[in-house]
Parts: structure tokens; sequence; C-alpha cells
């Protein structure tokens, strides 16, 4: 998927509904890589049609939540069919958002229902600390009421950004480590940075599992100063 230089309001927060961490992880719609024809690389003439479309085929993307990269990833080394699940019976999570919200000066939208994937109730808000920055928040439950998906997003020219992220990434779910989130937080930041400045495409981090749950932050062109994508999501297989 790959948001506009100007995101539409909400446009991120919304597609995390879907879930599709499968077609939106990687946040970009072309490879940077060329083709063999266009590097002026010739097959031979003893090539088969079947080794010559190997070659230039691209190579498939891995599937499945094990996969995900140890490494700061572009879009062609990061899962595909990633599903969220609720994050535990009973946690909504609504505490965390609304005391966010509030020391943030977000404006928290009203809740609505989305049906174009897995039915679910989504709520959102934004704020703007200074002229072109941003930060949003958003928090996906079942209809049951448990969180299965909390978002934050950052323009990195909003003033305190890293700490805006910082508080996201503390989110309280059971199982829940704040110190050591915040720690993996720093860790993968600088990461993610410097491989987003070489490759020029966004790019994924490694997640962070603490129980039920899985983190990552990604960084894109998706405003003129870039811009940081954390989600926390629910995961059907159990790690500590």
């Amino acid at each position: 998927m790959h948001l506009p230089t100007r995101r539409p309001r909400y446009a991120a927060a919304l597609v995390v509904a879907a879930l599709a961490l499968t077609g939106c992880s990687a946040g970009h719609d072309t490879d940077s890589a060329g083709s063999p024809a266009s590097s002026g690389t010739t097959p031979t003439a003893n090539a088969s049609p079947s080794a010559a479309a190997t070659a230039t085929s691209p190579q498939p993307r891995p599937t499945g939540i094990h996969s995900w990269p140890t490494y700061p990833a572009a879009k062609q080394d990061v899962p595909t069919d990633v599903k969220s699940a609720v994050m535990a019976k009973g946690y909504t999570g609504q505490s965390f958002l609304k005391e966010l919200a509030a020391d943030w000066h977000i404006t928290l939208r009203k809740r609505q229902k989305l049906t174009f994937s897995e039915p679910a109730w989504q709520v959102g808000g934004e704020a703007h600390p200074t002229k072109n920055s941003d930060f949003q928040v958003a928090a996906i439950w079942d209809l049951s009421g448990d969180v299965r998906q909390f978002y934050c997003s950052a323009t990195a020219n909003a003033p305190r950004y890293e700490e805006f992220l910082s508080a996201c990434v503390g989110l309280d779910h059971p199982g829940s480590d704040a110190k050591a989130a915040a720690a993996w937080l720093d860790g993968v930041k600088p990461q993610v940075d410097k491989a987003f400045a070489k490759e020029k495409v966004p790019i994924t981090s490694p997640l962070l599992r603490s129980g039920n749950t899985a983190a990552y932050l990604r960084k894109g062109a998706y405003s003129p100063s870039g811009t940081y994508q954390l989600e926390i999501f629910g995961t059907s297989d159990a790690k500590n």
C-alpha cells in the first residue's frame, strides 16, 4: 500500500482496521531494483525460457508471523498474511487510549463500525502540534469490545514525537512491560532510520513479542519529513 505525501486524515488508521499487515506492511507500490534487461545484462543463447523466467521473477514474500524478519526490512521481506486477534479477553485499552489522547491533546472522534473486513469497532483521533505536523492514534475492537489493534503515527517534524511513540508503545495490555517496550523502541528506531535513509522505501522493524501481542515500527515517506507508524496487535500464538 502507498500512502500519499499528504495523507488524507485517518487513511492510515482505517487501513489498520483491515489488518492488512498483509498487503499494507511494506507501504510502497514498486520495487526499486531493476530487471536484468534494464541493468544491461543479456541472457545467453543456451539459457532455457524457464531459467530466464526464474531469474527475472520476484521471489515470493514470506508468510506468517514466524517469518517476520529479524532486521529492518522492506516490502518484499515482510509477511503478507499476518492476522490480528484480541490481545486478551476482557481487555479494552479504553483507559489507556483516553489518557494518551488527553496527554497529547488528541481529539478522539466518535466510535464507528467497520464492515469492510471482519466487523469491528474503531476510534481514532489526531492532533497537529505545529503546522504540517501531526500525531494520530486509533484502536480497533472486536464486536464484544476486546481490543485487537492499537496504532499511533507521528511525523518526524512534530515536537517530542519520540516521546509520543514511547508513550504509545507502553500500552498496558496483560503481560506488557512498559520499560522493556521503551527499550525495544529505542533500539529499533535508529536501525529503521538508517535503513530508510539508505533504501528510500518504507522500512518495517523486527517485532517486539510480549505474551499474546506483537508490535512493530515502520518509517515511510508519507509526509515531507517522514512518518513513523507504530502498531501493537494481538496474535493467535502466545510468545513470552
